[in-house]
């Protein structure tokens, strides 16, 4: 389950050149899990296809496919700044643009939303280079760029950190420069990767002049319906790292920058929400659009919070699997909602098929995978009966004690994978994990609150139960459970794996993967 390769060492691709597509060879429907054994979790497809190399995989969703390396080309001299000019020159036909802005440390999460773009044929965007260095990079990708010169850390920020709230200030300063200059602007943070186009669902809502992301972990209209959330989705915290402003509303925009610049120790995503609510009043339209900041001349912003499910948190895509749940893709997921800082991210990104490494760290040198023991009993302790995604009611859910008992259980056959792996000098493809319950900042009962998440977590993110920040840089060390399974991964990997039968059952689960996997390391 969740792309193991069952106990064995894989080897390595061998090549370093551009990932080549992998188009699958034969397509099925899945079936569903055998007696005893615990499915997988919700797939946004039901379809399992034969990948080249010979592996049978779930269906990877479309945004998955190998793509084209960025070009290298020489860095000019000159630093373009943001002009009316640029925007317009880089704006579609109907005036809208999408804009997002990235600091040196932060370079590879922009490479990869703009690899995204060009695989959708969307050439409307700019990337602003919040330090030198970091303009520099995006220049010698032929991205699209404009320098900001922040004076902010070239590092990472760190939440809620004072560079995390002046880069707020150098945001809110954008978007209103972006308006400005007349262009209907998608301002997003570089780690909400667009994978699906957002332009002809903004066309339908030609009405709307603020659309954005939120924070609400409900979708307050269900599985079926991809339209804006309704009513009660105004009433959770709005999350701007994922808007679209139209130029006609510069005095929203502006009186926002007002407040952030008047309250700098404020947080520029709460000052939005408050300035959008000034003089709001009335319900939701036909379109859900809410009549919202009231304009000096006359007239409101038409506001809409965009459906958690296809504009989805780190939570609503990982944890609650709604996109999944409705058989489709997000057309944008933002690696809220999780655990491990940036590595963090990333790794929730790899696991999802959506973050876009080099060829090498798809194609070598050598892995090792082993079959994860996981006894139905103890993801399901308490019996209960199992819907069809897999979850239970929530009143059958796991103690404080069982979940951690699932844990710990699969906690020491990954620590006997690592070691194994350094010592046969091959990098961990960890296996699907899955949780009894949730992972918050705060005291809960099983879930957030107000959450739709189900339980358990059968395909639990690893930020959840592995402290990836703390680790470092963990691509020595390991890849994401969905690795075998990625089209990106070459077929050269898949077909040289070597399946070997480790210790029996009885000696217990931490022995029988140490068995194996050193059974499979030493075979090949």
């Amino acid at each position: 389950g969740g792309g193991s390769a069952g106990s064995g060492a894989v080897g390595g691709g061998g090549g370093s050149g551009a990932v080549a597509a992998a188009a699958p060879l034969r397509e099925l429907a899945l079936p569903p899990a055998a007696e005893g054994v615990v499915p997988n979790a919700s797939w946004w497809s039901d379809r399992m296809v034969e990948l080249p190399g010979g592996m049978w995989c779930p269906k990877p969703p479309p945004f998955a496919s190998a793509k084209p390396a960025l070009p290298l080309v020489k860095a000019g001299e000159e630093k373009p700044r943001l002009t009316t000019e640029l925007a317009k020159k880089h704006a579609s036909a109907d005036n809208m643009l999408i804009a997002t802005y990235v600091n040196y440390n932060r370079l590879d999460f922009a490479f990869t939303l703009v690899r995204h773009l060009i695989a959708l044929q969307q050439p409307h965007y700019l990337v602003g280079a919040l330090d030198d260095e970091a303009g520099r990079g995006l220049q010698a990708r032929g991205v699209p760029t404009f320098f900001m010169s922040s004076g902010l850390t070239t590092k990472d920020y760190g939440w809620g950190t004072k560079n995390f709230r002046e880069l707020g200030l150098h945001k809110v300063n954008l978007v209103l420069e972006l308006a400005k200059t007349g262009v209907d602007c998608l301002t997003i943070d570089a780690d909400a990767f667009i994978l699906r186009d957002p332009f002809p669902y903004f066309r339908k809502l030609p009405e709307a002049e603020v659309l954005t992301s939120s924070d609400h972990l409900v979708a307050t209209n269900g599985y079926t319906d991809d339209g804006l959330e309704s009513s009660s989705g105004f009433s959770s915290a709005f999350n701007i790292g994922y808007i679209f402003i139209r130029a006609s509303a510069l005095e929203f925009v502006q009186q926002w920058k007002e407040a952030c610049f008047a309250n700098k120790d404020a947080w520029d995503q709460v000052l939005f929400a408050s300035v959008l609510r000034r003089g709001g009043g009335g319900g939701v339209d036909e379109h859900r659009l809410k009549p919202l900041f009231k304009k000096a001349g006359g007239g409101q912003v038409k506001a809409g919070v965009l459906p958690v499910s296809l504009f989805a948190s780190g939570h609503t895509h990982f944890v609650s699997r709604m996109a999944h749940l409705m058989r489709s893709t997000p057309y944008m997921v933002h690696t809220t909602f999780q655990y491990g800082g940036a590595q963090g991210k990333r790794h929730r990104l790899r696991e999802g098929m959506m973050w876009e490494d080099a060829p090498e760290y798809y194609s070598g040198p050598d892995f090792l995978t082993y079959e994860l023991d996981l006894p139905r009993a103890l993801v399901y302790p308490n019996g209960g009966t199992v819907g069809s995604d897999g979850t239970l009611p929530f009143d059958k859910r796991a103690s404080v004690e069982q979940h951690f008992a699932l844990v710990h259980h699969q906690l020491a056959q990954v620590r006997n994978g690592l070691a194994l792996a350094k010592a046969t000098g091959r990098i961990l493809i960890l296996p699907r994990l899955v949780c009894g319950l949730d992972r918050w900042w705060a005291p809960h009962r099983g879930i957030i609150p107000g959450s739709a998440a189900r339980l358990p977590l059968l395909d639990c993110p690893a930020d959840h139960v592995l402290d990836v920040e703390r680790m470092g840089k963990v691509e020595p060390l390991l890849r994401e459970h969905s690795f075998l399974c990625n089209p990106r991964t070459p077929a050269s990997v898949r077909g040289s794996v070597a399946q070997l039968a480790g210790a029996r059952p009885e000696a217990g689960p931490a022995a029988s993967a140490a068995a194996s996997a050193a059974a499979s390391a030493a075979a090949s």
